[in-house]
């Protein structure tokens, strides 16, 4: 090699025992016993829709129930709209229901999707949340 062709390298002494740095972490994960991998990673579709229910959405968007109301509330009026009767009268659970049905189509279409099973159970347990808040 040239000095010139030395020369002509961006790339520094630290990039580069950067780089050996992350070639030897994944060499360390593939090297793994692969049980080892699996258990650290896996986290139940039902733990995983709770930690979504009970987390940070409740914070966002107040307590399900209030929410699933309020949806119920815009359905209606939207459907209600539709049909001079007005006839309809959907409530915070059946909008649970109904988007569990959403979930199950998407499952449908594609079953290899886990968030729609975790969302499935999510859904349901909001229907359960709904009797937490008085009526």
């Amino acid at each position: 090699m040239s000095w010139t062709q030395i020369s002509e390298v961006d790339t520094t002494v630290e990039e580069v025992a950067g780089d050996i740095k992350i070639v030897e972490k994944l060499v360390e994960e593939v090297n793994k016993p692969k049980k080892v991998r699996a258990m650290k990673a896996k986290v139940s579709v039902l733990e995983e829709a709770q930690n979504i229910i009970y987390g940070d959405r409740e914070k966002t968007y107040g307590h399900p129930a209030k929410n699933l109301k309020t949806i119920a509330n815009m359905w209606n009026a939207y459907m209600n709209n539709m049909d001079d009767a007005g006839t309809y009268k959907v409530t915070a659970k059946d909008v649970a229901a109904m988007m569990m049905l959403v979930k199950v189509a998407r499952f449908a279409n594609d079953p290899s999707h886990r968030d729609n099973l975790i969302d499935v159970c999510g859904y349901a347990a909001l229907i359960e949340r709904c009797d937490e808040v008085a009526k």
